[in-house]
């Protein structure tokens, strides 16, 4: 029991050499009862300021990581005009690289970060990206160009799963949803600025062109890993793993915070945790397979339709006899709708359950490209793009929650970067097959296979996927 004493001069108390308001101290007698009961303490928090900085160093990252995701395709189409003459090989170099080396990320941190924490993972990989991307900048050689994309790709395969997993253990059941999109809201926002970046390079084009976003996105993300030291680690992974005095006081510092802005704290459900080594054949195991392979058929399609789109949509722009100038600029316009549609997303995504958001986002996404594909009107082009990138950003924020929050807390992390890895692998076959087979035949028939896979994961997803909006990870898990 944690000695306190009283000052004689009134109120205050003084513990360790500090002093505690009334309420701070009741907090901590009462405290004692509760102390290990971590996952039911950090479920009653109310959403404070200490979760909103915790959501801000996750964010910076993502920012900085969703530039390259989203700005592959504007730099890959910009590469082909000044360095390489088909934009076949260009987009190999750039997006085919970048996406290889996500699955190997994703694979690899997604079982590092169950193995050695959340936090520890998040200060390796910015890294990687960072230095990746700055260095292929410097270069003009195809296949040097392509190792460091897929080296800076390996960093960013890291990112995406783990953050949907530290996330989703870091926020009150209720709220989860909207926390992953407040991130994903925030992170967007670099899709009009790696355009912009993009655009002011290339006006006119010459040398630097390509070169400028991408020592851009390497400077950014050494800012942001210096940033990133300050994040605690996941008190639900340390729990898990027998590490309880840690967790308890990492707890107790979110609970203070809690406190010192006159917020109150309900009693703690109790969770019964059971500290279980990590296993990857786990996840194929008689409780966890259908939800493995559900979410590996899912991941494998569903990059299809997001980047199918994403990376394509100056292409898209260019087949319709736009300039290439003006194609950077409405790609700017169009990537708007990535973050109007975050911003719906993050109101809606906790009153909606997430299997059935995935499925409408993804018929809505359908039909409006289907409209973009026929139209001729320049304006409408746009402002059905706009739409597409407002429904697919739906989409993102539903599917990424989703897929973390389905797996239990010792195989998360593995689970998300495995099946995350998956759809890595296929936007590297995907795009490039969309690029060479479809796209020549028209955007009619390159939206026609997109349907084909719109149809395939609203499949698999309603007949397999459970529901999980507003309910504990513990209970989700089992």
């Amino acid at each position: 029991m944690v000695s306190f004493y009283y000052l004689v001069s009134g109120e205050n108390l003084f513990k360790n050499g500090f002093y505690l308001t009334l309420s701070e101290f009741i907090f901590a007698m009462s405290n004692e009862k509760v102390k290990g009961n971590v996952i039911g303490r950090m479920e009653r928090l109310p959403i404070s300021r200490v979760h909103y900085k915790f959501l801000l160093l996750v964010m910076g990252g993502e920012w900085v990581e969703t530039l390259m995701l989203l700005g592959n395709g504007v730099i890959a189409a910009v590469l082909s005009s000044v360095l390489f003459s088909s934009i076949t090989v260009a987009v190999t170099a750039i997006t085919t690289a970048f996406f290889l080396g996500e699955t190997v990320g994703s694979v690899f941190f997604g079982r590092l970060a169950d193995l050695k924490g959340r936090r520890t993972v998040f200060l390796i990989n910015l890294l990687l990206f960072g230095f990746g991307s700055i260095i292929a900048g410097f270069m003009s050689n195809f296949y040097v160009i392509s190792v460091l994309m897929f080296i800076a790709g390996i960093g960013v395969g890291g990112e995406f799963p783990l953050v949907d997993t530290y996330t989703s253990e870091m926020m009150p059941g209720k709220l989860r949803g909207s926390g992953v999109a407040l991130v994903y809201t925030l992170a967007v926002t670099s899709a009009p600025v790696i355009a912009l970046v993009t655009y002011f390079s290339s006006h006119p084009l010459n040398y630097y062109s390509w070169r400028i976003p991408l020592w851009f996105m390497g400077g950014a993300a050494l800012i942001v890993w210096a940033l990133r030291t300050r994040l605690d680690e996941s008190p639900r992974w340390l729990e898990s793993k027998g590490r309880r005095s840690e967790a308890d006081a990492i707890v107790e510092k979110w609970e203070n915070e809690v406190l010192r802005e006159g917020k109150t704290l309900p009693e703690p459900e109790k969770t019964e945790v059971v500290e279980e080594h990590s296993k990857i054949s786990e996840l194929f195991s008689h409780s966890l397979r259908k939800r493995t392979i559900m979410m590996i058929i899912f991941q494998f399609f569903q990059s299809g339709i997001f980047y199918g789109f994403v990376v394509l949509a100056p292409e898209f722009l260019l087949d319709k006899g736009i300039s290439l100038v003006n194609t950077l600029l409405f790609s700017i316009l169009i990537d708007t709708g990535f973050i109007v549609g975050s911003i719906f997303n993050y109101f809606i995504i906790d009153k909606v359950d997430r299997k059935y958001g995935i499925i409408g986002s993804a018929v809505s996404a359908g039909i409006l490209g289907t409209a973009f594909a026929l139209t001729s009107s320049t304006a409408l082009t746009v402002l059905l793009g706009f739409l597409v990138a407002f429904s697919l950003w739906n989409f993102s924020n539903f599917f990424h929650t989703y897929q973390a929050e389905i797996f239990p807390t010792r195989v998360r992390s593995t689970g998300a970067g495995l099946v995350y890895s998956i759809s890595r692998f296929s936007t590297s076959i995907l795009v490039l097959m969309i690029t060479a087979f479809f796209l020549p035949l028209g955007l009619v028939a390159t939206f026609g296979i997109i349907w084909v896979f719109i149809a395939i994961v609203s499949l698999d997803i309603g007949i397999f996927g459970p529901k999980t909006t507003g309910r504990k990870l513990e209970d989700i898990s089992k």
